[in-house]
């Protein structure tokens, strides 16, 4: 039951296991940009990473990654890639970000091999060198990748590849000290505990998120206190997939409060193994969107156990009080 949301936490394999078939990775399904949700105020942020990243860096990098892992496609490495600037992104955003991919360190690591070319990024990019995260285990931290879970769910469109990426989310429960801190309502006690505030004050446009982020934390923390069930909170999702990002990232707030020592057994309970299946797999067609099933497959061997994000059409919103996305999914 654990295989939707939550997966197995072990790193890749050296050897490919007999009848497993190797992850499939398309680039063509990437969100345009990187897939900020309507509403989320960093646009130019996005602009200006991409202007700290020249293409004869990119290119080089590329070269280095797939040099010296040869059986990566191009597929694999733009997804990866991709999901690697979303978290420089999110590093202008969080106080702390904890790296919770050794696939994707792997092309971190390769970028840090060109140090001139590495510093000027991070001075353009964040006033400063962007120092190494190394790799975590969710188990050593798992309030932190929780929240990590969290902000992701608030800032970014699913895509396709992104549980593979960062091995599946909402697995851990936030911890009992972050979400008391979020039910207490303090905004500038929130602000300064869990988002990077130097940057805020270099970027309104991070100063601007992270008050929206914080104002949603808040609300979603302090419904999750008040209401008995998950479905008493009041989320407007009636037209959303009850597997979107948005969804789940407001059932990890409401069961990481209310039965944080049950937590695996209550986020199944609630979002069993119905998942669908990837319509990949049934041979069917669909578009990245900002909803998708979240289910973890850290075993990059190929124990793709769920999920799809397809979509017709999307729409998400974050606001100072409420987020929402709507959207229509399906597979056949």
């Amino acid at each position: 039951m654990f295989r939707f949301l939550f997966g197995k936490s072990s790193k890749p394999p050296k050897r490919s296991r007999p009848g497993k078939a190797k992850p499939v990775y398309r680039a063509s399904e990437l969100p345009h940009g990187l897939g900020l949700l309507q509403g989320i105020p960093l646009d130019r942020i996005v602009a200006k990473l991409n202007s700290s990243i020249p293409t004869d860096y990119a290119e080089r990098i590329q070269y280095r990654v797939k040099t010296e892992h040869p059986r990566i496609t191009d597929d694999e490495y733009a997804c990866k890639w991709f999901e690697l600037q979303r978290y420089f992104v999110m590093s202008l955003v969080m106080k702390s970000t904890p790296m919770f991919s050794s696939e994707i360190d792997d092309l971190w690591h390769e970028m840090l091999m060109f140090t001139r070319e590495y510093q000027r990024f991070g001075e353009q990019f964040a006033g400063g060198v962007i120092h190494h995260s190394p790799e975590r285990e969710p188990k050593q931290m798992p309030g932190e990748r929780a929240w990590f879970d969290w902000v992701y769910a608030h800032l970014f469109e699913f895509a396709p590849s992104s549980k593979r990426c960062w091995n599946g989310f909402f697995r851990n429960a936030l911890d009992p000290e972050r979400t008391e801190l979020l039910r207490e309502g303090n905004v500038d006690a929130i602000s300064s505990s869990l988002f990077n505030m130097d940057q805020a004050g270099r970027y309104p446009e991070v100063a601007e998120t992270i008050r929206l982020l914080v104002e949603q934390a808040i609300l979603e923390a302090q419904k999750a206190a008040n209401s008995r069930q998950f479905k008493d909170t009041g989320w407007d999702y009636s037209t959303a997939n009850p597997n979107s990002m948005l969804y789940l990232a407001g059932a990890m707030m409401f069961f990481s409060i209310q039965s944080p020592h049950s937590y695996a057994s209550d986020m199944n309970a609630n979002f069993p193994e119905n998942t669908p299946e990837d319509p990949r797999d049934k041979h069917s067609s669909c578009s990245s969107s900002g909803c998708g099933t979240i289910g973890g497959n850290s075993d990059n061997s190929g124990d793709q156990g769920g999920g799809s994000s397809c979509s017709s059409s999307s729409s998400c919103s974050s606001g100072s009080s409420s987020s929402s996305c709507g959207s229509s999914c399906g597979s056949s």
